[in-house]
């Protein structure tokens, strides 16, 4: 097999098989186009046809890959972490205005998954403290390997704890991140775009897919200091329902961002 045969540019998969191919032969696509008629080792071809196979399976990249950019930085994954996604850089962005603006911040980021958020805002804000918790111990795993590659000293910037939400949490923080599960159980979308490949608990969360927010911004005052803030990521329909429990939980100044697509992804809150 030729270079010019695996990147197939008339296939519905061209980018994937681009990326598959960089990634197998370690080239940029520049390099590859001009090499357009070279062979791929015995080696390459067989990986690339098994990469291949796993993906027109509807199995996402990322878990063949291994790993995922977020906000510029690349995340190892793999299937016992939610794919970062891009909407999520919002939450991040929206949460470094805010810890940015404080003295020895301190966060807890619950369900950290890959430890994409608490990982990216530990690198944007040296001074930060944050607690990432999950109650996946392969999740934890994954994301304390990522932070051992991305972190300097991250052992003293970023504490990990296995909880189911606020269970075995007993500090206070400035700042609360949160990106649960917000699916509904029984949503057909958990049927496509590579969705059954992910862990359905970070994905789904009950009925309505409103379990998670629910107990998450009822429980947030009690580890919350004064002045405290909460971020927190939630479905396109949910807007609502999050800023009405934000406002029964005592938040003040609630706002909702759009994300990339110009729906609403993230609300935050204050509490005074």
């Amino acid at each position: 097999m030729i270079v010019a045969d695996a990147l197939n540019v008339r296939d519905p998969l061209r980018l994937e098989r681009r990326r598959l191919l960089e990634h197998i032969t370690r080239r940029d696509y520049a390099y590859l186009l001009a090499h357009a008629e070279d062979p791929l080792s015995e080696h390459q071809e067989h990986l690339f046809l098994q990469c291949l196979s796993r993906l027109q399976t509807g199995e996402p990249l990322a878990y063949i890959l291994g790993e995922q950019e977020f906000y510029g930085i690349t995340f190892q994954v793999t299937p016992a972490v939610l794919i970062p996604r891009p909407d999520t850089e919002l939450l991040v962005e929206e949460a470094h205005k805010v810890i940015g603006s404080l003295d020895h911040p301190s966060a807890i980021d619950l369900g950290t998954g890959s430890g994409a958020i608490a990982i990216t805002l530990s690198l944007l804000c040296p001074t930060l403290r944050i607690t990432a918790t999950d109650i996946s111990s392969s999740a934890l795993a994954v994301a304390q390997h990522n932070a051992q590659r991305l972190v300097q000293d991250s052992a003293s910037r970023i504490s990990w704890l296995t909880s189911d939400w606020f269970d075995s949490v007993t500090d206070t923080f400035d700042v609360i991140l949160s990106n649960p599960p917000y699916i509904a159980m029984g949503d057909p979308h958990l049927k496509g775009e590579g969705l059954p490949f992910e862990p359905e608990i970070a994905l789904t969360s009950g009925p309505q897919g409103r379990q998670a927010l629910a107990c998450i911004i009822e429980q947030a005052p009690r580890f919350l200091k004064r002045p405290g803030y909460m971020f927190i990521e939630h479905g396109y329909n949910q807007e609502v329902f999050v800023q009405n429990a934000m406002e029964q939980a005592g938040f003040v100044k609630i706002s909702t961002h759009l994300d990339l697509n110009r729906l609403p992804r993230l609300t935050q809150g204050m509490l005074g």
